[in-house]
């Protein structure tokens, strides 16, 4: 991975991703649905089967993440499509984070802290990204060389 490219797409272990969230939107049907409906044990099995599989592996297979310049984009979704566009100058954190499933799994999440909104949510999240601390470190490197602040100019 270098950081010299000004075009550096970002590798996803789409299959983690997969059996992530598959696990993850059959508990929340099951939880969900036995909680309020009664009815989980029969919806959280069709969910497994029938629904979730080829909607995750869809959901998956459209995640994109790459570096273009002086830009992170983030592209993501299949029914309901989602780009973004974050400049790197914007850039003030990038944290990692794992629950117990996600763990389990071998998947990270990458949230994007940007400068502006003062809100407490994300900019972005890139999630199952391979080697989540190199992919980190290359992308506060590239906004280091383009705000100057590797040089001491901060």
């Amino acid at each position: 991975m270098t950081d010299t490219q000004s075009e550096h797409e970002f590798e996803i272990d789409r299959e983690a991703v997969y059996r992530y969230a598959l696990v993850t939107s059959t508990l929340i049907v099951l939880t969900t649905t036995v909680w309020v409906f009664g009815a989980g044990i029969l919806l959280a099995p069709l969910w497994w089967l029938v629904i979730g599989p080829p909607l995750h592996r869809r959901q998956v297979k459209a995640l994109r993440y790459w570096l273009d310049g002086a830009t992170l984009r983030i592209d993501k979704g299949f029914i309901f499509l989602q780009r973004k566009a974050i400049p790197l100058d914007r850039v003030t954190d990038i944290v990692l984070s794992q629950g117990p499933l996600a763990r389990h799994y071998g998947v990270w999440n990458m949230k994007i802290q940007t400068a502006g909104a003062g809100q407490q949510m994300p900019e972005g999240t890139l999630v199952g990204v391979v080697d989540a601390e190199a992919a980190r470190d290359l992308i506060l490197k590239r906004r280091d060389r383009l705000t100057g602040a590797d040089q001491g100019g901060v």
